[in-house]
């Protein structure tokens, strides 16, 4: 997908007009994850719940690589915390960046207050004015009451309707899994972005990353001690969030998988980049 780039003033414009949309959306949350450190809820599934399972893509891929020149980012607090990982990783690749990501955000509600999500008027626009040539989006915890009030049936008919927003001007989908808890906590969310996915073919792409945050002894520790002796920090003290490790993590399991399906190209020398040293990682449980 190809578009004519905008002159200075109106990349300005635009970027100010997606602050105080943030800034609105915010104010609106209020009192979700990231604001008080909480952690977000987490609905495990029911033991009588259909789960499915996909093997992990394999390494190679014959698909022709097709990357991405523009990405958008999107998705709740977690990945606000993963996002300056995504940006830095996709800007090696050569692309542009834009995170559009909001703490407390789902696709039925806007964090603990329960305000009416905003996706549809906000991810359509985002896409009329952005034309991004990929999607990257993380969510699904502040949707799990939905999920299990309404079922997996009723969350996959919202999952479909947003993904057929970021899809509708050609543009590809990355939806990746909620990370897992401290304990391993199970998303009851995530099966209805696996089916869902599987109806969009060549558009959206599932992307399981839990492995990606696993620690030495199979767990997902907030920390552990490495071989070397150095303390490794994964996650903030709520166990959830991402310190810059976890964030490295996950931004080198998407760029190994999007590479598998030939939506961007492999991404080198951006780990140690100034990213690491964003305010968001600014406490006690990422600085030791």
């Amino acid at each position: 997908m190809s578009s004519p780039s905008p002159g200075p003033q109106r990349v300005g414009r635009r970027r100010a007009h997606w602050a105080a949309l943030a800034v609105v959306v915010g104010l609106v949350v209020g009192g979700c994850a990231g604001d008080d450190g909480a952690a977000p809820p987490t609905t495990p599934v029911p033991t009588t719940s259909t789960t499915t399972t996909t093997s992990p893509p394999s390494t190679t891929t014959t698909i022709t690589p097709d990357p991405a020149r523009k990405v958008l980012i999107l998705g709740d607090s977690g990945m606000v915390d993963a996002s300056p990982a995504l940006d830095a990783m996709f800007r090696a690749t050569g692309a542009e960046v834009l995170n559009a990501a909001v703490p407390g955000f789902g696709l039925t509600r806007l964090g603990v207050r329960g305000d009416p999500s905003p996706f549809r008027s906000m991810w359509t626009q985002l896409v009329a004015e952005e034309q991004p040539d990929l999607s990257v989006v993380m969510l699904g915890v502040w949707d799990g009451d939905f999920v299990t009030t309404n079922g997996s049936a009723a969350y996959a008919d919202l999952v479909d309707e947003a993904m057929a927003i970021l899809t509708a001007a050609g543009g590809r989908v990355l939806l990746i899994s909620p990370p897992p808890g401290p304990e391993g906590d199970e998303h009851n969310t995530d099966v209805a972005f696996e089916v869902v996915a599987a109806t969009y073919p060549g558009q959206v792409f599932y992307l399981d990353i839990e492995a990606a945050e696993l620690g030495p002894d199979g767990g997902y520790p907030s920390s552990y001690v490495a071989l070397d002796g150095s303390v490794v920090r994964l996650r903030k003290a709520d166990g959830w969030h991402f310190c810059p490790e976890g964030a490295e993590r996950l931004a080198t399991e998407v760029n190994r998988l999007a590479v598998v399906h030939g939506l961007t190209v492999p991404a080198t020398g951006w780990e140690d980049g100034a990213w690491r040293g964003s305010d968001l990682y600014d406490e006690p449980a990422c600085l030791g």
